[in-house]
């Protein structure tokens, strides 16, 4: 069995993930996320500048986005 480290819950990290889980006879898979939400760069925050870590904040999402 391979120990396996995904970084990052966005889109991509979401899918290496679940195709890692779907052989858990090969993998032990962890998934890391900076952030406290999954969906990465796709989660709408108000919140800009620097989170309570001092790290950026960052997303490709905005308020009226449609």
């Amino acid at each position: 069995m391979k120990r396996v480290a995904v970084i990052g819950a966005g889109a991509a990290g979401l899918a290496a993930a679940k195709n890692l889980l779907s052989a858990p006879e090969k993998f032990l898979c962890t998934v890391f996320e900076q952030t406290g939400r999954i969906g990465g760069t796709w989660v709408y925050t108000e919140k800009v500048g620097l989170d309570e870590y001092g790290i950026p904040i960052h997303t490709s999402m905005y308020k009226s986005l449609k």
